[in-house]
């Protein structure tokens, strides 16, 4: 049974047993973004030759597993009536206008077919938000656990989609499991930096960009593609 929202924390937390013949292994909690969550089952799975290794698939046992544990409130569970990808995408299309400025970027790229920039760029982002502040810190923008209210359910699922079609596209950088959410755009990092930047700047207004801090990747890069405007 599926979750009526993934980006409000339920009772408790996230909350996943691993079990391998019905015993037991390893307890899962969170109370972070429930994508990350997946993440790091669909990781431990895959390092232990377990099934079901993917984001996409981890994050519906996670939504199954909370759904019992809530004993199918319907203030948190719905039918089981599911949309597909395609229709998540194509219902936050036609509300973008109400989504944070992350999910208009994720939802466009995820409808336009998700090509990814290449990983070199990618890395290069990264290592901006992972060290790219004065004094070589890391930007105080890229924040864990940072949750993002405005995606539906549905959207969420989606983003797991994409994360599990990144993985098989190997798009992974140096340093990436410190690379959480950026707490201006509200848009995860580890699917953003993929993002070419001509999408990014089509969906980002000028106030967020101008909250964004001088050497965020995204300000240089838009002088670069812009130089009239630097």
């Amino acid at each position: 049974m599926p979750l009526r929202t993934m980006t409000t924390i339920p009772p408790g937390g996230w909350i996943f047993e691993q079990t391998v013949d019905g015993k037991p292994i390893k307890k899962f909690k969170s109370m972070g973004l429930v994508w990350e969550l997946a993440r790091n089952i669909a990781d431990f799975r895959a390092g232990n030759g377990l099934e079901r290794a993917t984001p996409k698939e981890a994050l519906h046992d996670i939504e199954e597993a909370t759904c019992v544990r809530l004993h199918n409130d319907p203030e948190w569970c719905i039918g089981d009536k599911k949309k597909g990808v395609r229709a998540a995408i194509d219902h936050q299309l036609k509300n973008a206008k109400a989504a944070a400025v992350g999910g208009r970027i994720l939802v466009d790229w995820l409808g336009s077919g998700a090509k990814p920039v290449d990983i070199a760029i990618a890395q290069r982002r990264a290592n901006v938000c992972l060290s790219g502040a004065p004094e070589g810190k890391p930007c105080p923008h890229n924040r864990d656990g940072h949750s993002l209210l405005q995606l539906t359910a549905n959207t969420v699922r989606a983003i797991a989609e994409q994360m599990n079609v990144r993985e098989h596209l190997r798009l992974r950088v140096e340093g990436e499991e410190n690379i959480h959410s950026c707490f201006i755009c509200r848009c995860p990092l580890k699917l953003k930096i993929h993002v070419p930047i001509e999408t990014i700047l089509a969906h980002t207004d000028d106030e967020t960009l101008m909250a964004m801090p001088q050497y965020c990747w995204m300000k240089t890069e838009q002088q670069n593609l812009c130089p009239r405007f630097s």
